[in-house]
């Protein structure tokens, strides 16, 4: 009985985390189809001009500034959970926030988990929406 619960249970987060996966993949997909990737990237960005924060996956995220600015953040590795939790956290140092800078993932049962390295901002440029 508790060998098939296991396997039961196994099998059901084996497909959890592939159908999260996909989805991350869909998520990912479906928000950078509205940019055009410019290659152009900055080193640091000011948080005080961080209007939102989308989380894509394990490895992006987007910065939405109050400037119209956009910005995509290849981390410099997978941060685990991050694309699951699709929440961060981070501290600000000397006012801006940096490609050196860490972001925690926020879990919503146990607060900050694991940390990650940000990597260099790119700029996005916003395509026309469809009938513009």
């Amino acid at each position: 009985m508790l060998k098939t619960l296991i396997c039961t249970a196994s099998f059901f987060a084996l497909g959890f985390m592939a159908s999260n996966a996909q989805t991350n993949t869909e998520r990912y997909d479906k928000e950078m189809a509205k940019y055009k990737q410019t290659n152009t990237f900055e080193n640091c960005v000011r948080p005080s001009l961080i209007k939102q924060t989308k989380v894509l996956d394990d490895q992006h995220i987007i910065f939405e500034m109050r400037n119209n600015r956009v910005y995509l953040n290849t981390l410099d590795h997978k941060c685990s959970r991050l694309g699951f939790e699709r929440s961060i956290t981070y501290n600000v140092r000397g006012g801006r926030l940096c490609s050196t800078d860490v972001v925690s993932v926020l879990d919503t049962t146990v607060g900050a988990g694991p940390g990650c390295f940000l990597g260099k901002f790119e700029i996005l440029e916003k395509l026309p929406k469809d009938g513009d």
